[in-house]
């Protein structure tokens, strides 16, 4: 079976929606069914469509901090939830914060969504175990960030169990059979493919600092704010965000395989975004600067 994981970044602006890029919100799929958002900020809802991504299977949803361009997203979608005779278990992952702003949101529609939402309140670093299936795991890992309030950085982690290696097998002339979970337990390694866990980090709102390269260590895709190039950099640093070439400087000193740039601030209107690209590949050369509906996939 393929073994996949698909990024749509489906907000990728600033402080508040633009024509072009809406405010933050990221949607991870994989092959094994789970739907993770990270941040929630206004016109996610359409933006899900758009990406043709199911309201009612997403599982998970993992909430930075409480600006109202992560979370101003988040009432309607459960209202579109529950419109949609969701019947699943939703695990919300915020701050204390946040965690109050959707008590109150869901007192206000009377608490009646037909579903079972799990509310898990963090501070400090923390882990949970999102998905078990015969030893495949995906966790998420969280972490403070430095912004202008409690605001966390997430890391998704994918931990798959080995897989028998056919061809060993053959050529030791053993056979598929309802006896071969045995063939596990060996210690004999050539008989296991081992596969490498595969990490997405994701920063929210951030200045660099050690706890961001913590987050983001050895990842082998950070999603990372870069609100302005390098022209703005005392005002980046006045309100606790990142520039493109911030950014980078994170994403090498974490040892990362992929940056992918987002939340652009408005002011940078269509091409005027590269030069936040380039500043960063100066520093880090695997840098991709997103758009609202790009979608990358991964193959482990």
């Amino acid at each position: 079976m393929s073994r996949w994981i698909e990024l749509t970044t489906l907000g990728t602006g600033g402080a508040y929606p633009g024509e072009n890029r809406f405010t933050a919100s990221y949607a991870i799929r994989d092959w094994l069914g789970n739907i993770i958002l990270l941040d929630v900020g206004e016109g996610t809802q359409h933006r899900l469509r758009q990406a043709d991504i199911p309201l009612t299977r997403i599982n998970t949803i993992a909430i930075t901090h409480g600006h109202g361009d992560h979370i101003n997203g988040l009432p309607g979608l459960l209202q579109s939830m529950y419109l949609n005779t969701r019947n699943i278990p939703l695990n919300i992952i915020a701050p204390k914060d946040v965690i109050k702003f959707i008590k109150d949101a869901l007192e206000v529609e009377g608490n009646h969504l037909g579903f079972n939402i799990n509310l898990y309140e963090i501070s400090a670093n923390g882990m949970l175990e999102i998905f078990n299936q015969k030893g495949d795991r995906l966790n998420i890992y969280w972490y403070p960030s430095c912004h202008s309030r409690e605001s966390y950085c997430y890391t998704l982690e994918w931990n798959l169990r080995p897989r028998i290696n056919i061809e060993e097998m053959k050529k030791q002339g053993i056979y598929p059979g309802p006896d071969i979970e045995k063939y596990f337990e060996l210690e004999d390694n050539r008989m296991l493919i081992r596969i490498n866990p595969f990490k997405i980090s994701y920063t929210g709102d951030t200045k660099p600092c050690d706890n961001i390269v913590s987050c983001v260590k050895e990842s082998n895709v950070i999603i990372h704010e870069s609100t302005f190039s390098d022209d703005h950099q005392s005002e980046a640093e006045k309100f606790y965000h990142s520039t493109g070439r911030g950014a980078a400087l994170s994403a090498k000193k974490s040892k990362a395989s992929l940056l992918i740039l987002t939340h652009i601030s408005s002011r940078y209107e269509g091409f005027e975004a590269i030069e936040i690209e380039k500043q960063a590949k100066e520093e880090f050369k695997n840098t991709i600067l997103t758009w609202d509906l790009a979608k990358y996939r991964f193959v482990l």
